[in-house]
Order: structure tokens, then C-alpha cells, then sequence
């Protein structure tokens, strides 16, 4: 049986094989409780080894308290809500955290960090605003909401996805209009094997040169004979009146007519040749050519003589 040695000053009992570590905070390794004495406690350290404590001085658990509790060499190394989720208090995807212990008080540490924005409904980079970066309303690969993307052919326009693709003979935005038919195409080219390439546009109906039929009163006259007894012979005209004939459809079928139409051919008409809405040096194509005046369109105007 080793002999215990009291120190009363110090207030613990030190054993033979006890090893000072600290003899002014009364600190001592041990291997097992034998080596402390009556009323201690060997304590595995986690560098290695272990130290005597008074019994119940040390608890089984570690608090965020600043202490180490399990006297184990290590303070607030653990708790029982450590690495729960938890709110960071940063803005969009950053919010995202989990608890942590720092200096004795539990707080949200961050697990994610701000990162180039995607069209996600997220807020990627943490500003506080989601898929900023990006413009649903003509984003062809996110038209309308994030993801939706238009499919070869077609534009994102307002949103939607309209024909783009107004030379290829396909209703490529499934409206049932194909090519210069569809009024989205107005302006697209529509002929780009013959150069300058025609475009789509509409142009106006010419009425057509239809007239009555040309028939004539025929030539019908009077019996011709000679008064007989007294009184004219009863012939008359034979009633033959004008041919009925009307208008062959000589008049305007709904104003305009959808096409696809070369770049403007006259530039001191008057007419919009190609169909874009512009006539002579209004459209764009006249810059340079000669207009009405004998002068030449510039600036989308014909200049006057003089």
C-alpha cells in the first residue's frame, strides 16, 4: 500500500507516483484515481496522460461557457447544440449557418459564402435580391421564369417565346404562322439567297382593273315601214340594255397583304415598295439614292431642290 503524503496548504493529498505538474495551482498527473488519493479524480487529458481533480470538480459534459468542464485540457470544445442548424442573419443563400461556440457564448457561424448568381430563384451572391443579373422578359434561355428556354427558331420577346427564324419555311413558335405570315416577323429577313436579302413586311392591295362587261344597248329601232295607215309602225327599240357586268372584285381585300419583299426598289414613288412601313426616303434603304426632288435621300429625308 503507498504511503500518502497530506499537504494541507495545498489542499489534496499527493500520492508516491503523483508527478508535480504545476505545484502552485496543485496540479499533478496520474495514471488512475490510485495515483490522486482519497477524495481526487485522474482525469484523461487530450494531449496525453492525466491529472489529479477534486472529486466532482470536473462534469461528463462540455458547456459554451468559456470552462473547461470535463477538465479534459480544453475549453468549450463542445456542447450539446453544437453544429445545429442555425440563421447567420446574411441575406439570401449566406443565411445558411450552424452553431458554434466563440469566447464562452454560443453564435451562428456561416457555412455558405456569396458566389456568381444564377437564374434560380436564389440570392446566390448575398445582395438581397435573386437572379438580378438576369432579364426574364428577353432572356432566351430563361424566358418567363428561370430555366425556360426558347427552342431553335425563336426569340424570347416580353416573356414569350416568338419566331425568330423567318427564312426557314417552319412555324418554329407553334402559333400557326409560318414565316412572313407571322406578324413578329415584320422587319426579319425571309430571302437571304439572293443579296441585298428581302425582309418580311406588309404592302397594299392594289384594286384590280375590273369594269362592267362592255355590253351596248343593241341597236333596236322602230319597224322602219312607212306610216301605215296614218299612224307609225308599231316597231320599238328592242330593249337591249347596258351588260350587267360589274367590278371584277375591284376593290380593296382587307387593305394589306403580309409578304416577304426586297429592300425598297424606288425611292420617289411615294409607295412603300418592300413593305416595312416606310416609303421612298423614309426607309432606310433610299439613303444616298435619288428621291422625287432628283436629289438624293439623306438622313431619312428628301431634300428640296434649291
Amino acid at each position: 500500500m503507498r504511503r500518502l503524503v497530506v499537504l494541507a496548504s495545498l489542499g489534496f493529498v499527493i500520492g508516491f507516483s503523483c508527478k508535480s505538474v504545476d505545484p502552485s495551482k496543485g496540479i499533478f498527473s496520474c495514471e488512475t484515481a490510485t495515483d490522486c488519493g482519497a477524495g481526487y479524480e485522474c482525469r484523461p487529458q487530450f494531449a496525453g496522460g492525466g491529472r489529479c481533480f477534486p472529486d466532482g470538480a470536473c462534469s461528463n459534459e462540455e458547456s459554451c461557457n468559456g470552462t473547461d468542464d470535463t477538465c479534459d485540457g480544453r475549453i468549450d470544445e463542445t456542447f450539446s447544440t453544437m453544429g445545429e442548424a442555425c440563421s447567420s442573419g446574411r441575406p439570401g443563400v449566406c443565411s445558411a449557418g450552424k452553431k458554434v461556440c466563440t469566447l464562452g457564448a454560443i453564435a451562428c457561424e456561416g457555412t455558405v459564402m456569396p458566389s456568381a448568381e444564377l437564374c434560380n430563384q436564389l440570392d446566390d451572391d448575398c445582395n438581397g435580391t435573386a437572379d438580378e443579373t438576369f432579364d426574364l422578359t428577353t432572356d432566351s434561355a430563361n424566358c418567363g421564369m428561370c430555366g425556360r428556354q426558347c427552342g431553335v427558331g425563336t426569340r424570347c420577346l416580353r416573356s414569350v417565346c416568338i419566331e425568330n427564324r423567318c427564312e426557314d419555311g417552319l412555324d418554329n413558335d407553334s402559333n400557326g404562322k409560318t414565316d412572313c405570315e407571322d406578324e413578329v416577323c415584320f422587319g426579319f429577313e425571309c430571302n437571304t439567297m439572293v443579296q441585298p436579302s428581302s425582309r418580311c413586311g406588309f404592302a397594299p392591295i392594289v384594286p384590280d382593273a375590273g369594269s362592267d362587261g362592255g355590253a351596248s344597248q343593241d341597236g333596236g329601232t322602230d319597224g322602219g315601214p312607212p306610216n301605215d295607215a296614218g299612224t307609225p309602225d308599231a316597231g320599238a327599240p328592242d330593249g337591249g340594255t347596258s351588260d350587267a357586268g360589274p367590278d371584277d372584285a375591284g376593290a380593296l381585300d382587307a387593305g394589306f397583304v403580309r409578304g416577304c419583299f426586297r429592300p425598297e426598289s424606288q425611292c420617289d414613288d411615294g409607295f412603300d415598295n418592300d413593305g416595312d412601313g416606310f416609303a421612298d426616303c423614309v426607309d432606310p434603304d433610299c439613303d444616298g439614292r435619288t428621291c422625287y426632288s432628283g436629289l438624293t435621300c439623306s438622313g431619312r429625308v428628301c431634300p428640296g431642290p434649291g
